[in-house]
């Protein structure tokens, strides 16, 4: 059996959803999942009759073991940094499509992809292809070249990591995203007590630009300053929920992204825009991020 390269090209454009998926979630990055997903397309180019026979299997070999090696890396380098780093957000254009959803977006949620962060980068892949993409132990095995048994282990610890800590989200997707256009348009009134009663009355505010937890009320004079000084404030889908973008001169500068308990906010992951596709972080942005940490 002989493959055209019209064919390679159309099998490997099927699953390219599924390895950005895979690659996102594991490096919860959108521009180092799709430098992943080009390094599976060169290897799927040059690849030989093995790929042909399973080539879904194949090509999430490929790009798990990839993702893998580069969050490795990356982990490396982060731990010889003092800068806090949080996942980039997944937005509403690198989203998968209404069909997806059931399979790619259980666990999407950007609080959920921060808990990813506590895990290995074996368990995390063993996780998420056995809970969101439904492989079985043996498949898994041949992924990450492990026993069946191992897979099994890996993810039973990895549960265990994360459900200790399990985000509370609201299942009403309409209600979120009634809430989060609450919040901008009482940003652009410049309405701070509006913005309150729309947070739980313990919220806080994680920023990639300080050390700890910011409290709701200091961040909260922060955003309206912000937005004092002309950024386009607009509601947002971020990784399956809701949230709120700041935008400069049509870059993102920095994402809200609401995590629900009930009808209110309890916890906004506040990420700034630097190293965005290239986008630089204005001073304001991270000023706003290194206010009111909580001792």
């Amino acid at each position: 059996m002989t493959r055209t390269p019209i064919s390679a090209t159309a099998t490997f454009e099927a699953a390219r959803r599924r390895l950005l998926s895979i690659a996102y979630r594991m490096l919860g990055s959108v521009a180092e999942a799709e430098d992943v997903v080009q390094e599976t397309w060169l290897r799927w180019h040059e690849a030989q009759e093995l790929a042909l026979k399973t080539p879904v299997a194949w090509l999430t070999t490929v790009a798990t073991r990839l993702a893998i090696d580069r969050l490795r890396h990356l982990q490396h380098e982060r731990a010889t940094t003092a800068v806090p780093w949080l996942p980039e957000p997944w937005m509403d254009e690198h989203a998968p499509s209404a069909e997806d959803a059931v399979s790619m977006l259980s666990d999407l949620s950007y609080g959920v992809l921060l808990m990813l962060e506590r895990l290995s980068p074996d368990e995390r892949a063993a996780l998420l292809l056995h809970e969101v993409f439904d492989c079985q132990y043996e498949e898994i095995a041949r992924t990450l070249d492990k026993t069946p048994v191992h897979c099994r282990q890996l993810v039973r610890r990895a549960k265990e990591r994360v459900q200790s800590d399990r985000v509370r989200r609201v299942t009403d997707e309409q209600a979120c995203r009634e809430t989060a256009q609450e919040f901008v348009a009482a940003i652009c009134r410049q309405d701070k007590q509006a913005m309150l009663q729309l947070l739980a009355p313990d919220a806080v505010v994680m920023g990639n630009g300080s050390i700890g937890a910011q409290a709701a009320s200091s961040f909260v004079d922060g955003v309206l300053s912000m937005q004092a000084t002309g950024m386009h404030v607009a509601c947002a889908g971020i990784n399956g929920g809701w949230g709120a973008t700041f935008l400069q001169h049509g870059k993102i500068a920095l994402a809200l992204s609401f995590e629900m308990d009930g009808p209110a906010i309890r916890t906004v992951y506040a990420i700034a825009g630097s190293g965005w596709h290239g986008q630089s972080c204005p001073p304001v942005v991270m000023q706003l991020l290194q206010e009111a940490v909580l001792a």
